[in-house]
């Protein structure tokens, strides 16, 4: 990728986050669903998933060409809880890589393609943990 690409990427990217920063249904789906936060680090992309307000005992993470999908599904809960990303960008050649971390889920998405992607589907069972939440 030349630099004057990446250049063109990163304006895309701060034009969107300004929109998505903005956009009035992203505050309905954080009280609905769950709440997200995105950050921009020098290598990657991070969407922060807080669960502090519930145990998730499921997770799936499904990339299509620019849009992540993040289901959970919580202890005790009879529904899916649900969010989507449309990024300005293709998630298809970026290895997605996610952590569990006391109260939230760290989703990291490099800024840089790579031949090593991981699967366009990911599902992890099991990860409800209540003694970190304590």
């Amino acid at each position: 990728m030349s630099k004057s690409s990446e250049d063109f990427q990163l304006e895309r990217w701060e034009e969107w986050m300004k929109e998505w920063l903005l956009d009035p249904s992203i505050s309905i789906l954080d009280e609905s669903e769950f709440h997200m936060d995105l950050y921009d680090t020098t290598e990657s992309l991070i969407v922060e998933v807080d669960t502090e307000l519930f145990l998730p005992e499921e997770m799936i993470l499904k990339r299509e060409e620019n849009e992540l999908t993040i289901e959970l599904n919580g202890k005790d809960e009879e529904r899916m809880r649900k969010r989507k990303i449309k990024f300005p960008f293709s998630l298809l050649e970026r290895p997605i890589t996610f952590k569990f971390l006391h109260h939230s889920i760290e989703i990291s998405i490099p800024k840089k393609t790579s031949p090593c992607t991981t699967p366009a589907v990911m599902r992890v069972q099991g990860q409800c943990q209540e003694d970190r939440y304590k």
